[in-house]
């Protein structure tokens, strides 16, 4: 299912789930079951087979080698589904808060959770995110007996007053509230069922994977549209139950007050922490602290405005079951405010004043400070050893920067220098000191694609529409530019309310993605069967390739082929098939080729779109046969054949 197919399904939808609620849960729950009966008929399908051949062993009437062999595969097989069955969920970590160190949180979270019908909490913790949930885990897997926990991000706290955050409380309360978190999460695990039954098979490679990926592939997408909108009505549902706790207008303040307050650390929080890197070799001590000192400064009410109004031109779309900001506050106006509720502000949002209680002070109160230092200390030690590789990587940028400045002002750069000491210069200094070296280079190669994409990058950060014109130089000269492109056009035009423009990009992108998953899966699947012809590649490509391939002295013989390809055919898709060295005895050498195949992967230098493959035994002959017949195929033969 392509894309714009899954859109056109979800539409559908998203059309009949408000005038048949009921009908809708029960086509999900439908979809849902849907797997589960088909894995269960295929185990019960292994089970009675292994039955037959065990009560055939009685009659005498079959081949015991051949049975056994048969009857321990599809007990493997059994085995598989079972344990995919039994979904293992990591706990989520953070810091754990108790009653006792944070009296008016538990408080909220009593009063929220008799209000909306939410199950209690066995684990409340403080997590180092922009952001609060809910989280059950299964202790029984799909089985059941949930552990519930509820994470809260200390830095929303800390940017947010208590009323906004009480508002964001009670919308995640809203999503186990009223049975509408068990349905969910039965979804939701179902989906890991299948996840994990297909890793499981190609984890083993097993014979039985056929069993269940042609069905996956047909499955997976009509159950994923199904419960993208479930997720999505879920999601006003949980709106509409907070703002019945309290308060329309302050359910809108706390969603566009977390829009703006996520665009203040993006662009001003994080790059600012990011570029202490190039001076400090080790990560501050107090990241938090930073930012409670920047969320201290008032934010100019000009960038609010500009934020808002670009979170506001932003539609929903379905690469996320949230709707749009616009859409939210359009469905949270339809609801009446509560019965004597002060007049609402005129002002949307309402940030925080630096001298007002944030929500971390308010809620943990005393604990507060010991919360904060031990999540420093989380986040320092989790950071540390990237931090140190970024310093050392950003040492090593700004002198070879300056090796770059130097040559430039007597012999001048090529090409492959100006794009390299623009990149440097980014992210060393800024955005507007890569500028000038971007017009340098296109001046010189006015189709260099990555340089192009970056002008345009940089271009519309600024708000400049000319950004636009690179963009297009850029997904016309690379095909591997055209996804980013058409994401950053798509974006820059979705915020400025060209809709229409920014959908032709949309759709471009998905065509795109589409192409390449076709491709991809294409050239994925290479079997004896398909049709090859010669590599065409130069001698001594070839010769690099035999002399990496003869110093393993596991691989008995390799051939190199280039597959016809019916997508993309222009790019050259290459099939290097290895002969394993394996000894007769070898029944089962599954293992060992699978080792090969990681180490020929790591090893080898290939040109690029090579595919490797193994040939087992089963398969060996008939690709001897196969590429025999084409010339110059093969590249190696160091033994003998050993069977």
């Amino acid at each position: 299912m392509s894309d714009t197919q899954f859109e056109q399904l979800v539409r559908r939808l998203e059309a009949y789930a408000p005038k048949h609620p009921t009908q809708y849960k029960l086509k999900v729950a439908l979809v849902a079951a849907l797997g589960y009966a088909y894995v269960l008929a295929v185990l019960g399908l292994t089970l009675g087979v292994g039955a037959w051949l065990i009560l055939s062993f009685k009659d005498g009437g079959s081949n015991h080698l051949s049975s056994i062999k048969l009857l321990f595969g599809l007990g493997v097989l059994a085995a598989i589904i079972l344990r995919a069955f039994w979904v293992r969920f990591t706990p989520p970590t953070g810091y754990e808060v108790q009653r006792e160190d944070a009296p008016r949180l538990f408080l909220l979270i009593d009063k929220l959770t008799t209000a909306l019908g939410t199950p209690p909490f066995h684990h409340v913790l403080i997590v180092n995110d922009l952001n609060a949930a809910v989280a059950q885990r299964p202790r029984l897997g799909i089985f059941g007996w949930y552990q519930n926990y509820l994470l809260l991000g200390l830095p929303l706290m800390l940017a947010m007053t208590p009323a906004q955050f009480r508002a964001v409380l009670a919308h995640e309360f809203g999503h186990l509230g009223h049975h509408h978190g068990s349905f969910s999460g039965w979804i939701y695990r179902t989906r890991m069922v299948w996840s994990r039954l297909l890793e499981e098979l190609r984890a083993r490679d097993h014979w039985g994977s056929v069993l269940f990926t042609k069905f996956l592939d047909w499955y997976t997408p009509f159950f994923n549209a199904y419960s993208f909108v479930l997720a999505r009505a879920q999601e006003y549902e949980a709106d509409r139950q907070a703002a019945r706790l309290v308060g329309p207008h302050a359910m809108k303040d706390a969603l566009a007050s977390l829009q703006v307050i996520a665009r203040l650390m993006d662009e001003l929080y994080w790059p600012a922490l990011n570029r202490r890197t190039i001076t400090n070799p080790t990560p501050p001590a107090s990241h938090l602290d930073e930012l409670i000192t920047m969320l201290q400064r008032v934010t100019p009410q000009d960038s609010i405005q500009k934020w808002m109004h670009e979170a506001m031109q932003q539609t929903t779309n379905y690469a996320d079951t949230h709707p749009a900001l616009a859409d939210r506050l359009s469905a949270l106006d339809q609801l009446p405010e509560k019965p004597n509720a002060p007049e609402p502000p005129a002002d949307v949002p309402h940030l925080r004043d630096p001298h007002e209680a944030t929500a971390a002070t308010y809620y943990l109160d005393t604990h507060a400070t010991a919360t904060r230092a031990a999540l420093d200390r989380s986040w320092a030690e989790s950071v540390a050893e990237e931090w140190k590789q970024k310093h050392q990587e950003m040492a090593a940028a700004r002198a070879r920067c300056q090796a770059l400045s130097d040559k430039s002002a007597t012999i001048g750069l090529s090409i492959d220098e100006l794009w390299e000491y623009a990149c440097q210069m980014e992210a060393l200094e800024s955005d507007r000191a890569a500028l000038p070296l971007l017009q340098q280079l296109l001046a010189k190669e006015p189709a260099h694609a990555a340089a192009n994409l970056a002008m345009g990058r940089l271009l519309l950060a600024q708000n400049d529409q000319s950004g636009l014109q690179y963009l297009e130089k850029a997904l016309a000269a690379d095909r591997e530019a055209v996804i980013p492109a058409c994401q950053l056009a798509s974006g820059y035009l979705e915020r400025r309310g060209n809709h229409k423009e920014s959908m032709r990009y949309r759709v471009k992108a998905q065509r795109q993605r589409q192409q390449l998953l076709d491709a991809e899966a294409e050239r994925s699947a290479i079997k004896p069967g398909d049709s090859f012809e010669p590599h065409g590649l130069a001698a001594e490509v070839i010769d690099g390739i035999a002399g990496q391939l003869a110093s393993k002295a596991d691989v008995q013989a390799a051939y190199l082929v280039r597959k016809k390809v019916q997508v993309l055919t222009s790019v050259p898709c290459y099939a290097l098939i290895v002969i394993p060295q394996r000894a007769w005895y070898e029944l089962d050498a599954e293992g060992s080729n699978q080792a090969l195949l990681e180490k020929l992967r790591t090893t080898l230098t290939l040109p690029e779109d090579t595919y490797i493959l193994i040939a087992d035994q089963l398969m060996k002959h008939r690709w001897i046969n196969t590429l025999s017949a084409i010339p110059q195929s093969a590249i190696l033969s160091t033994h003998t054949t050993a069977s």
